[in-house]
């Protein structure tokens, strides 16, 4: 086993700890201001600067990611059984939203080198049921957004981008997020900034949706309507103040930790441009990405070892922060296959006529996987550990090599 250490990921600093103390100072204080629940000063400051930074019109902060894209697609105010065209290749946060608002995820395979949503897939999916679009950026990287913003307008769809791994990316010079009708965020506390562990964000320009995602994320409240009661079914989902201190404090951060991440991407792919098993995934033209962490590459073909055994190499021997599979594609998960929804109903599935079949739907996403690795960097490597990693991988290469 090596000795080298890679250094631990640093989150906070004081300005984090000044944040949550100058909440939690003011509650000691009795301030009337400040409601923990979401309502006060620090929510509504973190929202207007969320916005601002995104140049868009509206954002709302949510207790997590997951609960951001539910208010998304919540405020949508679809019928049960509209179908959702998202990724096979995304966290099960993406796909549940879907169905607790008994809709019917329906997936597009992905671009095998870039593991994005294919545009062409999307298109081939779509019946006189399908109502939204999710595209995921994956892993920081953007997807094709002039592509699925042509077929949204062509068939007449909503575009929710899933931005919970890829904050801060750009397409085109433009920020995920502010492409499609709704953008969400995760602010938990592995990704790019974090609102202390848990938190998430929803921008948009529409103001009718921003105040169905405030109502949504709140039980239904009335918010700026001159009902009295709730309008509709909705839950509770608010950020807390301290969660919007603390993520206020990490917002002007994340223009440095961007470039820090793309620099070490850049580092990386540079010096292993000559290796013939590995290089990291491949980005698509006119894209900023903001590695949440890296996909690499290996090229079977070129080995006598299988990815599963270089991985383990790689952490057994050199001490090298990497996974061999980053998940299984939702549609070959066990509670995708076995419609493991409200008890034994298999409810929304089972409200529809046609019969929905996920077996073998989505082969370059299960082929895709199957050839790459994850590779964990973060915002606090230098030279020595860019350097290890290619140096480590360039003798694994060797002893691998046909």
């Amino acid at each position: 086993m090596s000795k080298f250490v890679f250094p631990p990921r640093i989150i906070f600093d004081e300005s984090e700890k000044e944040a949550a103390l100058r909440v939690i100072e003011k509650t000691m204080k009795g301030d009337e201001t400040i409601d923990l629940y979401g309502k006060g000063p620090e929510i509504a400051n973190f929202e207007k600067e969320f916005a601002s930074y995104f140049g868009v019109k509206f954002a709302a902060a949510v207790s997590s990611g997951t609960a951001a894209l539910h208010s998304a697609i919540g405020a949508l105010r679809l019928n049960p059984t509209t179908e959702i065209i998202t990724s096979p290749i995304t966290d099960p946060g993406t796909v549940a939203p879907i169905l607790m608002q008994n809709c019917i995820p329906i997936f597009s395979d992905v671009d095998y080198e870039t593991l994005n949503i294919s545009p062409k897939s999307i298109e081939e999916k779509i019946t006189e049921k399908t109502k939204v679009l999710i595209p995921v950026h994956l892993a920081g990287q953007p997807c094709n957004m002039d592509a699925i913003m042509d077929i949204a307008h062509k068939h007449n769809l909503m575009v929710i981008e899933d931005c919970a791994q890829s904050i801060g990316a750009r397409y085109k010079g433009k920020y995920v997020g502010t492409f499609g009708d709704l953008g969400v965020f995760s602010l938990m506390g592995s990704k790019h900034i974090t609102s202390g562990g848990q938190g998430g964000m929803i921008i948009t320009n529409n103001e009718e949706l921003y105040w169905n995602v405030k109502r949504f994320a709140d039980r239904g409240k009335p918010f700026n309507s001159p009902e009295k009661t709730n309008l509709f079914l909705g839950l509770n989902y608010r950020m807390t103040e301290i969660q919007a201190a603390i993520g206020r404090s990490q917002l002007p951060k994340l223009k440095k930790i961007k470039e820090k991440r793309i620099w070490i991407l850049d580092q990386i792919r540079n010096l292993l441009s000559d290796s013939k098993v590995f290089h990291p995934w491949k980005m698509i033209s006119d894209v900023e990405a903001n590695p949440w962490f890296i996909f690499m590459h290996y090229d079977e073909k070129h080995a006598k070892l299988s990815k599963e055994e270089i991985v383990k190499i790689l952490q057994e021997e050199y001490g090298i922060p990497v996974g061999a599979h980053y998940t299984i594609p939702i549609p070959e998960q066990l509670w995708i296959k076995n419609k493991a929804t409200y008890g034994e109903s298999q409810y929304p599935w089972s409200a529809i006529k046609r019969r929905i079949d996920y077996r073998n739907c989505c082969p370059e996403a299960t082929r895709s996987l199957a050839d790459h690795f994850t590779l964990y960097s973060h915002e606090g490597w230098e030279e020595k550990e860019i350097s290890y990693v290619v140096e480590s991988l360039k003798m694994v290469e060797k002893r691998c090599l046909l």
